[in-house]
């Protein structure tokens, strides 16, 4: 969902420190953590009755976390979200990347995506953050972010509020408001059975049925448990339930990633060669880019470096968009100065009204602190 923009001189100013420094010019101050000391962030928080605020991140790649970051957390004018939490003990930790992934896993804590939102409430048994009583779980950044982080503060239950809804309109849409609600809360298992409620529902037109029976295989079982073997079991399921469907772009993806996540690149490789590099579109490039960007190894990198270079003389006008694809590979092989300059590249060629030109300048600030020492 979108949110005002920030001005470009504002966004500037703006830092991006990384997770665990305070940030004396943010809005959320930031309390600094490490795995090691955490219990003492939990102690305080339950000596001084403080819910705890888990932000997990992906302020390098992810346009969404950028936007929050530039938005609410790290924008010197939201002072509102800065007067709520100021009395929080508020955690930054980056979801996809070490230590921050093995912490996560470590505290018993899952998330649907970045970025993700946990307000918590610690007690004095709780030893782990994932033990603490789960106030909110917010993906993404909507428009009332700030009004649902209060709203939980001050007692409010979302699948509480989803499960009333129910009862009471019994329609589609509330069921899947509730299966969305235990996604975020992280709760697999209990999404499932809301999907199946959903998909149970007589008079279900058929490619709506298609889509949610889809949804309720990528959500529970491909991001939120991650299991991946689960999910390409289910995704074989259902390509036999639809087998006119099996070219949907969010199916070869889910499966794609899938087999990349379970190491078995062969198989992957027939898929992206056939839905992806075989398809003379931007979109699809951009696509196959990014799935080398995000996979564990490094196996895909060095044609997709390849790939991205050619693409942004291919595809002039996508050219902001592959130029940052560019970036971020380029990034991911350490090559920082040459991300830097694909970055900035990508930032000139965007118009400033767009919404990816904060994504991309968020992108290049990211990586120009990396060249000045920090760790973004």
């Amino acid at each position: 969902m979108r949110l005002p923009r920030i001005l470009p001189a504002l966004v500037m100013a703006t830092a991006l420190a990384a997770p665990g420094t305070p940030v004396a010019s943010a809005a959320v101050e930031f309390t600094p953590w490490t795995p090691e000391t955490i219990d003492d962030v939990m102690t305080q928080a339950v000596e001084n009755d403080q819910p705890v605020m888990v932000v997990i991140t992906q302020p390098d790649w992810c346009p969404a976390c950028i936007v929050l970051d530039r938005s609410l957390l790290r924008n010197p004018e939201a002072v509102e979200i800065a007067a709520l939490t100021r009395e929080w003990q508020v955690l930054e930790v980056y979801g996809y990347d070490a230590p921050g992934a093995a912490f996560l896993e470590s505290q018993g804590l899952s998330f649907v995506g970045t970025p993700t939102t946990l307000l918590l409430r610690p007690g004095k048994n709780d030893r782990r953050l994932g033990e603490a009583r789960q106030m909110v779980a917010i993906a993404g950044v909507p428009e009332d972010y700030v009004d649902r982080l209060r709203a939980a503060a001050g007692g409010h239950d979302r699948i509480a509020a989803a499960q009333a809804r129910v009862r009471s309109a019994q329609d589609t849409e509330a069921w899947l408001e509730l299966a969305r609600a235990y996604l975020e809360a992280g709760d697999a298992d209990a999404a499932r059975r809301a999907y199946r409620s959903v998909l149970l529902r007589p008079g279900l037109p058929a490619d709506r049925q298609r889509e949610i029976s889809l949804e309720a295989i990528v959500q529970p079982t491909q991001r939120v448990e991650k299991d991946h073997s689960r999910a390409l079991e289910e995704l074989d399921a259902w390509a036999g339930a639809h087998p006119d469907a099996t070219a949907d772009g969010e199916f070869v993806y889910a499966r794609v990633w899938s087999l990349l996540a379970l190491d078995r690149i062969s198989e992957a490789r027939q898929l992206i060669q056939t839905h992806y590099l075989s398809a003379d579109t931007a979109d699809a490039l951009a696509t196959y880019l990014y799935l080398a960007f995000r996979h564990p190894s490094e196996v895909l990198l060095e044609d997709a470096e390849a790939r991205a270079r050619a693409g942004v003389e291919r595809y002039p006008e996508q050219r902001g968009r592959l130029l940052a694809a560019h970036g971020r590979i380029l990034r991911r092989q350490g090559r920082l100065e040459a991300a830097e300059a694909a970055f900035a590249a990508a930032v000139e060629a965007t118009d400033p009204a767009s919404d990816s030109y904060q994504t991309y300048l968020g992108q290049l600030e990211f990586v120009r602190r990396e060249l000045a020492g920090g760790q973004g």
